[in-house]
This record gives structure tokens, sequence and C-alpha cells, in this order.
């Protein structure tokens, strides 16, 4: 089988370890000390209401969005809430607050620039008001990986890259993620509760679904 990515790294001698090794090395990322505060408010936040907590659309058009903000007011006895407008600002915001880095043309006293590099959630669930904005799950990623980060992207080094870099990301992020899952395992009888046994609640077997893995641990 021909595969348009080996074709392409024969071509100029770029070896498979080359591109996984440039892709982890140039992703830019929020360091531990920067993230610490970052995760504690949002947790706050997403437990207490304390202030405003966004999250990405669901389904098409996001017209499903109001089936997971009902879960969350459920869960949590809140409605802080809110869909991002863009699906990612709020964590371009943060990145940008956090990292010193901007996607814009022109370099500022707070802000380096930087071009043709894209925010990444690094283990998705941009529907668990957790992870959307959590420091920890946000990078900017260089756009020249997106053939090994899409969701279209297949082959073998697309998944040795995946593998790889989620590896990195979670031992670095290790001491976040281990309490993140700590507290999807307390939520799991709530969630499960709420999609199985609230009386009247008519969804559909694909939000059931997609709502698990949302709420589920990070497991690498």
């Amino acid at each position: 089988m021909l595969d348009g990515y080996k074709i392409f790294m024969k071509k100029f001698n770029i070896s498979g370890e080359q591109i996984i090794e440039f892709g982890i090395n140039e992703t830019i990322f929020i360091p531990k000390s920067k993230a610490n505060e970052e995760w504690k408010l949002l947790k706050e936040n997403v437990i207490k209401g304390n202030d405003r907590v966004y999250v990405r659309g669901y389904g098409r058009d996001a017209k499903g969005t109001e089936l997971y903000m009902n879960l969350y007011k459920e869960l949590f006895g809140h409605s802080m809430f809110y869909q991002d407008p863009t699906n990612n600002a709020e964590p371009t915001k943060i990145l940008k607050r956090l990292t010193g880095y901007s996607r814009q043309e022109k370099s500022t006293i707070k802000y380096n620039p930087i071009r043709n590099y894209q925010v990444s959630h690094i283990f998705g669930r941009t529907k668990n008001p957790f992870l959307f904005t959590a420091p920890w799950n946000i990078v900017y990623v260089p756009k020249i990986m997106d053939p090994f980060t899409g969701h279209e992207s297949k082959g073998e080094l697309t998944e040795a890259f995946q593998k790889q870099f989620l590896l990195h990301f979670y031992q670095y992020y290790q001491e976040y993620i281990e309490e993140y899952n700590s507290i999807m395992l307390k939520l799991k009888p709530e969630v499960e509760k709420y999609l199985y046994g609230r009386e009247g609640l008519i969804v559909s077997q694909k939000f059931k679904e997609d709502t698990l893995l949302q709420f589920s641990p990070i497991i690498c």
C-alpha cells in the first residue's frame, strides 16, 4: 500500500522518530508552575459555580448542547456553564495568558507572536467541564503535525506519534490527571443514574455513550 506520508518522508530523508520528536518538542504547553492555580480555580468553579465554566458545543451546529447543560446542572447544582462562542476561544485565551505566546502578527510587551500553530486538547473530552479549559489539557501544536493528529489520519506513524505524544504529557501532568481520574470515579454513579435512572429523560443511545466517554478517566 502506498502511504503518502512515507513517500514524502523518504523523499526528504526524514525518519519517523524525527517526526515524533519534532512534534513533541515543538509543542507549546503550560508549565506546571502556572497550571496549578488555574486548575485549582477551575475545579472550584465547576463544583461550586463561583464563576463561568466554558464547554464546547455538542452535535451538528451545537444544537444538542442543551443536553449537556442539563446534565451539568444536575451533577453540580448550578447553572454557571456556558458554551464557548467559537468552540476554542477560552482555551486559546488561557494558552495565551499562561504561555506568553499569541497567534497574532506583532509582538507586544506581554506576548510573543507565533504563526502556524493550532490549539489542541491533548486528551480530548471537550464536553467535560473539567477538561475543556484544564490548563494541562490544552497546547499549541505546530500545524504541520496535523496529518498525524487529525481524526482522519491513519497509519503506523500516526498511531506511534499519538501514543508517544499522549504518554509524554500524561507523565508530565500526571498529578493533575490522577486527581481528575479520582473525581470522575466519584461522579460515575451520578452520571449513570442521570442517564439510565432519571424518570422522564429521553435521550439517544449515542448521547449516553458519548457522555460516558466524556466523563471517563484518562488512561495511557
